[in-house]
């Protein structure tokens, strides 16, 4: 008798950013050489992103937890006039603020991390689109 324990999908709730729903995401199986990122299969668009665990940057609990959104009033005109337009090519500094053409966004970065195979990301809180992972230095 077949019990449907072996086909259960492991599932985590994430936002995705192209869809701009919450989702439970299958975790997917093997996909990375090391245990650094867990990569998450939205199904709504099925595109691919990467969670990291609260130990690895992901959301922080208790006193001194970073702040999960920014408010338009965070980002002064200054901020706002000396942006730099996002591209997934250019490279980029915590405290850079970025305009993301796609989403008419504007936000800060706020963390930078390395992926396996010497991918790189930046974490960064936009004013509409909420704390998003955005590929850096792709080439």
């Amino acid at each position: 008798m077949a019990t449907g324990k072996a086909a259960k999908k492991r599932m985590i709730n994430q936002h995705c950013s192209v869809c701009k729903k919450d989702f439970d995401m299958e975790i997917v199986e093997g996909s990375g050489s090391n245990n650094d990122v867990i990569w998450l299969k939205c199904p709504g668009c099925e595109g691919f992103l990467p969670y990291m665990t609260e130990e690895d940057g992901g959301k922080a609990s208790g006193k001194g937890a970073e702040p999960t959104e920014l408010a338009p009033e965070d980002l002064d005109n200054e901020e706002r006039e000396h942006a730099k337009e996002y591209m997934e090519s250019g490279e980029y500094a915590v405290d850079d603020v970025i305009y993301h053409r796609s989403w008419n966004d504007y936000g800060k970065v706020v963390s930078k991390e390395e992926l396996p195979g010497h991918r790189k990301i930046i974490i960064v809180n936009f004013v509409n689109q909420g704390k998003i992972r955005l590929l850096e230095g792709v080439t």
